[in-house]
């Protein structure tokens, strides 16, 4: 089969550069087809998958920016962690050469469908990992209510509050003592940033919900803070409720036959050492 293959990379990155034009001029020698990506995608682009060289930061950009299409991404690790990523520089060739030869296959993660209300339209964006909503004005306690399918839920007082995927699961919310979830399940993690209240657990529910977050009314500095995949930042004011839903189409990374979501646990996470 013949690809059509995307690339993007992390400019930051040391060396990051040169092992994009490396890879794409091994790619070029097998008679592919390349397109280099940068911060956007042109409409309906004519591209088999993507190759996604950086860390977890590259990997939840291009999440965001392919998600209307789609668009199988197979992620290189060039970051520490790489908890997103299927392989590294040692056996890039070796993976895209079996895909070349036999084809790939994908697991498919969820994402977050987030609206938020603004004074002159809604923005529409969506997450790999997780959203955040805060208190704009750092340090201060904020009240946030929460509501499942238009059902009043509770006021969370603390530091904010935290919708994660089962993808965001080892991110965020595990430093939150959230619970480690497997990442094909179709599940919302809710979890209390600082709670002020001891019964305030972190919440598993089902992902055919609609959550709604909004400033409690009696608070008076309630402007809150949107962070999607930490990444985007958004003013919630006063008044308004942001919806979190399951985004239509999932997240599709590549898998190389010889990854383990369960070794990455255990090495990542240095679980038994």
């Amino acid at each position: 089969m013949k690809y059509t293959i995307g690339i993007t990379y992390n400019h930051l990155k040391k060396n990051s550069k040169k092992y994009c034009n490396e890879i794409t001029n091994w790619l070029h020698t097998k008679n592919v087809k390349t397109k280099l990506i940068y911060k956007t995608l042109q409409a309906n682009p004519k591209i088999d998958f993507i190759i996604c060289l950086g860390g977890d930061g590259t990997m939840l950009r291009t999440c965001r920016m392919v998600a209307k299409y789609s668009i199988p991404i197979l992620g290189i690790n060039l970051g520490t962690l790489g908890f997103l990523t299927f392989t590294d520089l040692n056996n890039v060739y070796k993976v895209l050469e079996k895909i070349l030869q036999k084809g790939f296959s994908c697991e498919n993660r969820i994402l977050l469908d987030i609206e938020i209300p603004t004074k002159n339209k809604i923005i529409k964006t969506v997450a790999l990992n997780d959203c955040i909503i805060r208190s704009i004005h750092n340090g201060r306690l904020t009240s946030i209510d929460a509501f499942i399918n238009k059902q009043s839920l509770s006021c969370y007082k603390g530091d904010g509050v935290l919708i994660s995927t089962p993808t965001g699961s080892t991110a965020y919310s595990l430093a939150l003592f959230g619970p480690v979830i497997y990442p094909t399940l179709s599940v919302f993690i809710v979890n209390p940033i600082s709670p002020h209240k001891l019964t305030h657990r972190p919440l598993i529910i089902n992902s055919n919900n609609i959550l709604e977050f909004s400033s409690t009314d009696n608070s008076r500095k309630s402007d809150l803070i949107v962070s999607v995949d930490g990444q985007e930042n958004y003013v919630l004011d006063k008044n308004k409720r942001i919806k979190i839903k399951l985004y239509s189409k999932p997240a599709k990374f590549i898998k190389t036959s010889d990854y383990s979501y369960i070794d990455a646990l255990k090495t990542k996470l240095k679980w038994g050492v």
